[in-house]
């Protein structure tokens, strides 16, 4: 029987079931766009998410059909005053990417509708997004004359061919969720009705799996690839196959005959 727990917030939902946290971004009648207090709730969510030991998925998603989160609510830059602006992108926005990112458990970005500008962002830093059909990507900071501030521009480049990366965020167009599943941008693209059955699918098949190891993997892809010498990141990979022998589950001695 599956067990499920839910934190109460304004304008997030944190619930979980069984071992997957899932945090919904829930302000569907504003395409999820992020306001101060719900980026509040969203550091105090992934927090208490990543001291939990028990939860083995995390899975990221927007309320409604239309948006997984078209990034900040620009009403709220009124307000910034220069100092400020530097906090909001150096101090609050630095917290939420390296709280997604060093979640030492696998991230999912489950994407309808709209995932653009802090949205989009959001997303780069799971480990993996599964997207619906129709769903459509984008940095549009451009457009506003700004850039993305949230790694954006330092990310997308890391993960999708370079000359690509700098036409959406020198354009500030959208690409459809076939296009980003075919520059590697998204993991699968599958039918809207099919969504939370491929995630459902997905979190189960990695819960499934010993915890320490998909933890290791995790810890070992993430920094290797900060490691320029390739000696010194094989090097890592060693050590952590032999931390997992030492620390993991020992076969039982097989009894004489």
């Amino acid at each position: 029987m599956k067990k499920t727990t839910e934190a109460k917030y304004k304008f997030i939902i944190s619930r979980k079931e069984d071992q997957v946290q899932k945090i919904i971004l829930n302000r569907p009648e504003k395409l999820n766009s992020l306001t101060l207090e719900m980026i509040d709730e969203l550091g105090d969510a992934l927090q208490k998410t990543s001291e939990d030991e028990s939860v083995r998925c995390v899975v990221i998603t927007g309320a409604g059909d239309r948006a997984f989160s078209t990034g900040a609510d620009i009403s709220i830059f009124a307000t910034f005053t220069p100092q400020f602006m530097y906090h909001y992108l150096r101090n609050i926005g630095f917290r939420i990417q390296r709280l997604i990112e060093r979640m030492e458990v696998p991230v999912i970005a489950m994407v309808k509708g709209y995932c653009i500008a802090g949205g989009l962002e959001i997303a780069l830093c799971c480990d993996m997004i599964i997207a619906a059909e129709g769903s459509k990507f984008g940095l549009t900071e451009i457009n506003i004359g700004g850039i993305p501030g949230w790694g954006g521009t330092v990310k997308l480049p890391r993960v999708i061919p370079v000359r690509k990366a700098k036409e959406m965020i020198y354009t500030g167009e959208f690409i459809p969720a076939e296009e980003a599943y075919q520059l590697g941008l998204v993991n699968k693209v599958v039918p809207p009705e099919k969504l939370e059955e491929t995630v459902k699918e997905l979190t189960d098949k990695i819960c499934s799996k010993p915890p320490g190891g998909i933890k290791m993997a995790k810890n070992v892809i993430d920094n290797s690839l900060k490691i320029a010498d390739i000696d010194a990141a094989l090097a890592l990979e060693r050590e952590s196959v032999l931390l997992i022998g030492l620390l993991g589950p020992r076969p039982e001695p097989k009894k004489e005959e």
